[in-house]
């Protein structure tokens, strides 16, 4: 009875039972704001492109002794996005802030799912809404920056993956539970696509001898897409803003309700 806020340092809130809390009068309070928008749309971004273009496996192939000569032939050739075709689940914020960064690389199309389809903010930049199946069916690239609800938990399963093009590169910076793990692990050992960049997983951490790590088409990174510092710093006062209003009896800067 003398809880009063429950404040976290995240945008997501879905390891809060907000329902519960509504039920209590508890104030529940995430820490939304636009720079950490930025900072996950930049990572994501740039782990499509770790992957893609082979860069953590070119770094690891130097560590290892491999680059042997000034010029070898085919040595981690990897592919670009001029020309590709780019499909965004989830058209929020963060699937918004991607599409503005990914857009300059001259890709040939974007586009995107959305329970909330359309977007005009996106479909006034030129991409397009269309269905779940014929962005998976289409797309080079299945960038996923959707929030995670019990409607879409484990919407990227065995069916999902078959869907997509074998040379598709799957990225995923919004939730693990989006993705039905095993369905992912099967999909990359069968080259069913061609490989995926997640920071993401289920469950977080992931054990070290996890059959995910060991495979050789995959970058995962520890959850960190909004690990910045200017970030961590706005963030952090929020929390503390959020908390101190609540107690005062004051509008919290950042409710979720």
């Amino acid at each position: 009875p003398q809880l009063k806020v429950v404040a976290t340092l995240s945008i997501g809130f879905d390891h809060i039972d907000v329902d519960e809390c509504k039920k209590r009068g508890i104030q529940v309070c995430n820490a939304a704001n636009p720079i950490n928008v930025s900072a996950v749309a930049e990572f994501t971004v740039g782990l499509l492109l770790a992957v893609s273009r082979n860069i953590v496996k070119a770094a690891g192939a130097i560590q290892r002794g491999e680059w042997v000569q000034p010029w070898i032939k085919n040595f981690y050739v990897g592919r670009g996005l001029v020309n590709a075709v780019v499909g965004i689940v989830g058209m929020g914020r963060i699937g918004q802030a991607v599409l503005d960064r990914i857009l300059p690389f001259g890709v040939s199309k974007v586009y995107y799912y959305d329970v909330l389809s359309p977007v005009s903010a996106a479909d006034e930049k030129g991409a397009h809404s269309t269905t779940f199946d014929q962005l998976l069916k289409s797309s080079d690239y299945v960038v996923v920056t959707c929030n995670l609800t019990e409607d879409n938990r484990g919407m990227f399963d065995s069916k999902a993956f078959s869907m997509m093009k074998p040379n598709a590169v799957f990225v995923n910076t919004s939730r693990g539970g989006v993705v039905q793990q095993e369905a992912l692990i099967d999909a990359l050992k069968n080259n069913r696509i061609r490989a995926a960049a997640i920071d993401v997983t289920t469950p977080e951490p992931l054990p070290k001898d996890h059959e995910l790590l060991t495979l050789p088409n995959v970058v995962v990174t520890p959850h960190i897409a909004a690990a910045e510092e200017i970030v961590w710093e706005i963030k952090s006062t929020l929390t503390a803003e959020n908390i101190i209003a609540v107690l005062e009896g004051r509008k919290p800067p950042t409710p979720v309700y």
